[in-house]
């Protein structure tokens, strides 16, 4: 789980890098411990770790902190804030705030927080925030936030599939909230994009009820595209009662 986790958000800062959501600095390697040790010339010791998370490449500080969380070390929460405060790297105070989070930080958990609010973040880098706390750190406080990013960036393909992905995660949503997530999710199954309107029929399916069921059986009349029509009826097929 832990090596899984290493992975998943290693490849979540590279590919804000690839896609050119990143604010700075180059795509993201591979990154081990091995490489840490050969390139970087860094032990994976509680003590080298530490000291990377002031180190000069962004790759290093991620990986840093992730490690340090992915090992437990308690004693890592507060250099992990530290370099937090230092960071000027959005996607890195992500990654940096997720791991204190994860070694049970109340500090990361806000950190994440604030960062779903912050509108000087770009909705992309806001949604990554959000799913951090959900996916990873557990947590549910940032759906106003989802829909807000989703709501100001609505053709921002990213933003989307994160969005549609999150919503079905929420297990506690007021009424008036759960009216708006409805009516993004139906929007999307008219998407010009055949991946959107596939996954936009999974969100509905997972909010589920006679709502689901009337919505994904008029997007199943209007849909013309094969593979479309099977993952739509698999979905109509599936609705959450």
């Amino acid at each position: 789980m832990s090596k899984k986790w290493l992975y998943l958000v290693i490849g979540c800062v590279g590919l804000a890098a690839q896609t050119g959501k990143a604010i700075a600095g180059p795509p993201v390697p591979d990154m081990d411990e091995r490489t840490l040790q050969e390139k970087y010339h860094i032990a994976p010791t509680e003590e080298g770790l530490i000291g990377a998370l002031q180190h000069q490449e962004l790759v290093v500080r991620s990986f840093a902190a992730i490690k340090l969380a992915n090992d437990g070390e308690k004693a890592a929460i507060r250099p992990i804030m530290d370099a937090l405060a230092a960071e000027t790297v959005d996607r890195v105070k992500v990654v940096q705030a997720t791991s204190a989070a994860r070694l049970g930080a109340p500090e990361g958990f806000n950190a994440l927080k604030n960062m779903c609010e912050d509108r000087s973040w770009s909705p992309w880098m806001r949604m990554t925030a959000a799913q951090s706390m959900v996916n990873i750190a557990g947590r549910q406080e940032c759906l106003s936030d989802i829909i807000g990013a989703l709501r100001s960036a609505p053709d921002d393909f990213d933003v989307v599939v994160a969005a549609l992905n999150l919503f079905p995660k929420f297990k506690q949503i007021p009424p008036s909230q759960l009216d708006e997530i409805r009516n993004l999710s139906a929007m999307y199954l008219k998407s010009q994009y055949a991946g959107l309107r596939m996954l936009a029929s999974q969100c509905v399916s997972d909010l589920g009820g006679p709502w689901a069921i009337s919505q994904l059986r008029a997007a199943l009349d209007a849909e013309r595209d094969e593979a479309v029509r099977n993952s739509i009826a698999k979905d109509l097929f599936s609705v959450r009662q």
